[in-house]
């Protein structure tokens, strides 16, 4: 018999394969949840969920038939769905980027502790391929995962979603535009979405983090690590651990009253 605070649910969650939906997907199946663990990246979810029971499934967010393709396996197993964890992103979406970026962040952070003036240039810079490529994993991706969760959710009498937006869409920094205006687009469809499905006992709500201690954040440079850690009064990196948690509660009952808020583990740096 299943125990825990998530006994008996049906959890989805992308972006699975490391960071914070790896830890949430674990901490979900701790909970009693049963899990659907998704990823871009089969090679992860093998070397993740091999020895488990989580169920691993490759998915490519940002292709909608491969999203109806999951939900379809999903409704065949359990007809239903209780909790969806939209975790899966991309910081720089292509290693150009990545490399341009760095070498900008690199020059604003030693700028910065010299006591210079640096003002970092971002716009001039972004391909048409990367900006496209940002919106259709961070904005189109959640949204074809919400639209194929609602019937399932609605099936199951009621249920949590919960989209990973930042603290970069909600706050000016020095970054390239793709990724603010990805995730603040994604805060403005959270709480599109509370708002449409709460008649339904579907709760939406999205979390904003600033520095986690993941890969995403390790890949993104050292020089951008240090930049966000100057902004926060707590001096360290939350870990994918403690923010599964909050995901913890925001699924289960205990977070029963909360829709269309947006939470920012962010050591601080934001302040609302």
């Amino acid at each position: 018999m299943q125990t825990g605070r998530l006994a008996g649910k049906i959890a989805l969650i992308t972006g699975a394969g490391s960071g914070m939906g790896n830890a949430t997907a674990h901490a979900m199946a701790q909970e009693g949840a049963t899990v659907y663990a998704t990823d871009i990246s089969i090679e992860k979810l093998d070397a993740e969920y091999a020895d488990t029971n989580i169920t691993a499934l490759q998915l490519d967010i940002s292709d909608s038939a491969a999203v109806k393709e999951v939900f379809a396996q999903v409704a065949a197993d359990h007809g239903k769905l209780d909790i969806l964890v939209n975790a899966a992103g991309v910081a720089m979406p292509t290693r150009e980027s990545t490399q341009r970026v760095d070498a900008i962040n690199h020059a604003m952070v030693e700028a910065m502790q010299k006591g210079e003036v640096y003002n970092p240039e971002f716009f001039g810079g972004i391909t048409d391929d990367e900006f496209d490529r940002a919106m259709r994993i961070n904005l189109y991706g959640t949204f074809y995962m919400i639209r194929e969760a609602i019937p399932l959710l609605k099936a199951a009498g009621g249920g949590a979603i919960t989209n990973f937006a930042s603290i970069a869409g909600l706050v000016a920094l020095p970054m390239p535009a793709y990724y603010p205006a990805s995730k603040a687009a994604v805060v403005g469809m959270t709480r599109a979405a509370a708002g449409e499905l709460a008649p339904f006992n579907i709760r939406v709500n999205a979390l904003a983090p600033a520095g986690i201690n993941t890969a995403m954040l390790k890949g993104s440079g050292e020089d951008h690590a240090n930049a966000l850690l100057m902004m926060q009064p707590l001096k360290r990196f939350a870990e994918p651990e403690e923010i599964a948690q909050t995901l913890i509660f925001l699924s289960s009952n205990d977070g029963a009253h909360y829709t269309g808020q947006i939470l920012s583990p962010s050591g601080g740096a934001y302040l609302a």
